[in-house]
């Protein structure tokens, strides 16, 4: 398990540097898709960078990922899929925009609740969405030097 706000510079760096392991989110899962525990990986891998991201712009995160599923043997549950959807919106909380895409996430998952490509959508949709809005806001930070309300976020929403 990985905590996000024990990282440093350099292993901030290191996380930017690998781009989330070289997945891009907001892939379109279709009902023929197989979902494997490597997925998982990707996904969470890709709230680390994300997060990296946050915390360069001095955002404080405390997020639990695991990034590290080898062989299957690991299970997930409707706690990890609360766990998963929980640090998405603690990412979206930062800024507190909605991104174009944004759906809200769902936090509720219980026992026995099927999970379907519909949800790995709305997951790696909303995860692209906060890339975009978060490297987005540090281009246009580089241009003007004010924050995002500042800066005229507020104006593509």
């Amino acid at each position: 398990m990985l905590n996000t706000s024990q990282l440093n510079t350099t292993q901030l760096d290191a996380v930017l540097s690998v781009g989330g392991g070289g997945h891009v989110p907001g892939t379109p899962w279709t009902a023929q898709d197989y979902f494997n525990y490597s997925d998982w990986n990707y996904i969470e891998s890709n709230i680390v960078s994300i997060a990296a991201l946050l915390q360069k712009r001095g955002y404080t995160l405390n997020l639990t990922t695991i990034t590290n599923r080898t062989d299957g043997s690991t299970l997930d549950f409707y706690d990890s899929l609360n766990r998963i959807e929980g640090n998405i919106l603690a990412l979206f909380n930062c800024y507190g925009i909605a991104p174009p895409g944004w759906i809200t996430p769902k936090t509720t998952w219980t026992f026995n609740q099927p999970f379907s490509y519909v949800d790995t959508n709305r997951i790696e949709g909303n995860e692209l969405a906060l890339y975009n809005l978060v490297t987005g806001a540090m281009v246009e930070s580089l241009f003007c030097g004010q924050n995002l309300a500042i800066c005229g976020l507020g104006w593509h929403n």
